[in-house]
Protein backbone atom coordinates (compact mmCIF):
# COMPACT_ATOMS: atom_id res chain seq x y z
CA UNK A 1 0.00 0.00 0.00
CA UNK A 2 1.71 3.29 -0.76
CA UNK A 3 1.74 6.22 1.66
CA UNK A 4 -0.96 8.81 1.70
CA UNK A 5 1.65 11.46 0.16
CA UNK A 6 2.99 9.91 -2.32
CA UNK A 7 -0.82 9.20 -3.78
CA UNK A 8 -1.23 13.14 -3.77
CA UNK A 9 1.53 13.81 -4.87
CA UNK A 10 1.14 11.71 -7.79
CA UNK A 11 -2.69 13.09 -8.62
CA UNK A 12 -0.90 17.31 -7.99
CA UNK A 13 1.64 16.25 -10.62
CA UNK A 14 -0.88 14.62 -13.01
CA UNK A 15 -2.87 17.62 -12.94
CA UNK A 16 -0.21 20.47 -13.06
CA UNK A 17 -0.37 22.55 -15.80
CA UNK A 18 1.71 22.14 -18.68
CA UNK A 19 5.01 24.62 -19.00
CA UNK A 20 3.29 28.09 -20.28
CA UNK A 21 4.74 30.40 -21.88
CA UNK A 22 6.91 33.47 -19.82
CA UNK A 23 6.27 37.00 -20.27
CA UNK A 24 9.18 37.49 -22.88
CA UNK A 25 8.04 35.16 -25.19
CA UNK A 26 4.44 36.97 -25.38
CA UNK A 27 6.28 40.30 -25.35
CA UNK A 28 7.92 38.96 -28.60
CA UNK A 29 4.85 37.31 -30.18
CA UNK A 30 3.21 40.73 -29.76
CA UNK A 31 5.65 43.12 -30.88
CA UNK A 32 6.04 40.79 -34.09
CA UNK A 33 1.95 42.76 -35.08
CA UNK A 34 2.17 42.64 -38.90
CA UNK A 35 0.29 46.02 -38.87
CA UNK A 36 -3.91 47.05 -38.48
CA UNK A 37 -5.76 47.06 -41.78
CA UNK A 38 -9.55 47.54 -42.61
CA UNK A 39 -10.32 51.03 -41.36
CA UNK A 40 -10.38 52.38 -44.93
CA UNK A 41 -12.85 49.83 -45.96
CA UNK A 42 -15.13 49.82 -43.43
CA UNK A 43 -15.41 52.34 -40.72
CA UNK A 44 -14.97 51.14 -37.45
CA UNK A 45 -13.69 47.58 -38.24
CA UNK A 46 -10.65 46.79 -37.95
CA UNK A 47 -8.25 43.48 -37.21
CA UNK A 48 -5.08 43.07 -36.73
CA UNK A 49 -2.38 40.16 -37.62
CA UNK A 50 0.94 39.11 -35.89
CA UNK A 51 3.84 37.10 -37.77
CA UNK A 52 3.47 34.36 -34.10
CA UNK A 53 0.69 32.54 -33.43
CA UNK A 54 2.57 30.19 -31.46
CA UNK A 55 4.89 28.78 -28.78
CA UNK A 56 6.46 25.77 -28.08
CA UNK A 57 2.69 23.50 -29.18
CA UNK A 58 0.90 26.91 -26.90
CA UNK A 59 -1.49 28.69 -30.00
CA UNK A 60 -1.99 32.79 -28.99
CA UNK A 61 -4.59 34.83 -29.68
CA UNK A 62 -4.56 38.88 -28.76
CA UNK A 63 -7.82 40.90 -28.26
CA UNK A 64 -7.45 44.56 -27.92
CA UNK A 65 -9.42 45.53 -24.72
CA UNK A 66 -8.85 49.42 -24.88
CA UNK A 67 -6.85 52.00 -26.59
CA UNK A 68 -6.60 55.87 -25.09
CA UNK A 69 -5.84 58.42 -26.35
CA UNK A 70 -4.41 61.64 -24.98
CA UNK A 71 -2.11 64.83 -26.29
CA UNK A 72 1.39 63.11 -27.61
CA UNK A 73 0.39 59.68 -25.88
CA UNK A 74 -1.72 56.46 -26.52
CA UNK A 75 -2.37 53.57 -24.87
CA UNK A 76 -3.31 50.03 -25.49
CA UNK A 77 -4.40 47.62 -23.67
CA UNK A 78 -4.74 43.57 -24.96
CA UNK A 79 -5.50 40.13 -23.14
CA UNK A 80 -3.23 37.21 -24.75
CA UNK A 81 -4.34 33.87 -24.21
CA UNK A 82 -2.14 30.95 -25.26
CA UNK A 83 -4.01 27.79 -25.23
CA UNK A 84 -2.49 24.42 -24.85
CA UNK A 85 -4.22 20.84 -24.02
CA UNK A 86 -7.34 22.22 -22.54
CA UNK A 87 -5.34 24.58 -20.57
CA UNK A 88 -5.48 28.38 -21.01
CA UNK A 89 -2.85 30.74 -20.08
CA UNK A 90 -3.93 34.73 -19.55
CA UNK A 91 -2.14 38.10 -19.91
CA UNK A 92 -3.10 41.07 -19.89
CA UNK A 93 -0.45 43.88 -21.99
CA UNK A 94 -0.29 47.48 -21.30
CA UNK A 95 1.61 49.39 -24.61
CA UNK A 96 2.02 52.65 -24.23
CA UNK A 97 3.65 55.02 -27.09
CA UNK A 98 4.19 58.47 -27.40
CA UNK A 99 3.31 60.64 -31.19
CA UNK A 100 5.94 62.21 -32.97
CA UNK A 101 7.57 65.06 -32.38
CA UNK A 102 8.94 62.38 -29.76
CA UNK A 103 9.03 63.79 -26.15
CA UNK A 104 12.25 63.03 -24.40
CA UNK A 105 10.05 63.43 -20.61
CA UNK A 106 7.44 60.74 -21.61
CA UNK A 107 9.13 57.13 -22.08
CA UNK A 108 7.42 54.02 -23.84
CA UNK A 109 5.97 51.57 -21.65
CA UNK A 110 5.40 47.75 -22.29
CA UNK A 111 4.03 45.81 -19.73
CA UNK A 112 3.29 41.61 -19.43
CA UNK A 113 1.23 40.46 -16.79
CA UNK A 114 0.59 36.88 -16.42
CA UNK A 115 -3.06 36.47 -14.99
CA UNK A 116 -2.93 32.86 -14.41
CA UNK A 117 -3.59 29.26 -15.54
CA UNK A 118 -6.56 27.50 -15.63
CA UNK A 119 -8.18 24.45 -17.31
CA UNK A 120 -10.28 25.48 -20.83
CA UNK A 121 -12.84 24.42 -23.19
Amino acid sequence: MMPLAVISAAIAFAQAPPNEPIKEEIAQAYKSKLGEGGSTFIPGVRWERWRVKEIRGWKLRFKRISENRSPGVMTLKYQAVARKNGWCADYQITDTRTFPPPNPQILPIFIVEPDGVKACR
